[in-house]
């Protein structure tokens, strides 16, 4: 394989966007899957949309999760809004379970700045996979596109790790604030069903 510019390393990458199959949720999950540790990095979190199953996170030990941009109120409607939809209400408790047990950490730098958004999926052997661009589970896409987005192997996960590792260290824990938002979420929605029965 030949580089495609001088001086860069040939490297294989499968470039994909929002229409196709398989799309950002297909290729998350694939490679959760096989992970043992995610090291994430986007600019916002939507809680509404993030619907990773148990399976596709039984091997993963380590979630960690930088964000450039929180905010409280807007998390919190979010978290009401999941616990309100019996069908969606186990992705936010499977959420605080993993923060709880400590395998999902998130933290906040909003003067970081990263572009693009991008995601570390890492095994035994180390960094093995980095999914570069946008970041959306939503189906369909949001907006009127495109959204690209790739995937690339070893080496270049191996310097996306680095990069993140060095905003990681930077970074300030909001773990606690985020299981706050959704324990809240999830006592009220209880509270709501046991005085509507």
């Amino acid at each position: 394989m030949q580089p495609i510019l001088p001086g860069l390393s040939p490297s294989p990458a499968v470039l994909f966007d929002e229409r196709g199959r398989p799309d950002f949720r297909d290729v998350f999950g694939a490679l959760a899957s096989t992970a043992s540790d995610i090291a994430t990095a986007v600019t916002r979190v939507r809680l509404s949309t993030v619907d990773l199953s148990t399976r596709e996170l039984e091997r993963v030990e380590h979630f960690r999760v930088l964000v450039a941009e929180m905010n409280a109120l807007q998390l919190d409607s979010e978290a009401r809004g999941l616990q309100a939809d019996p069908r969606r209400a186990p992705n936010a408790e499977r959420l605080q379970g993993l923060l709880e047990s400590g395998r999902l950490e998130i933290r906040s730098a909003p003067l970081a700045g990263w572009s693009p958004d991008f995601t570390v999926f890492s095994g035994p052997g180390g960094p093995a996979a980095v999914l570069v661009g946008f970041h959306s589970f939503e189906r369909p896409y949001p907006h009127r596109g495109p959204a690209l987005a790739a995937v690339h192997g070893e080496e270049a996960a191996r310097l996306a790790a680095r990069r993140h590792e060095d905003a990681w260290v930077r970074a300030h824990d909001v773990g606690p604030a985020v299981w706050s938002i959704l324990s809240k979420a999830r006592s009220r929605a209880l509270r709501e069903r046991v005085s509507g029965a």
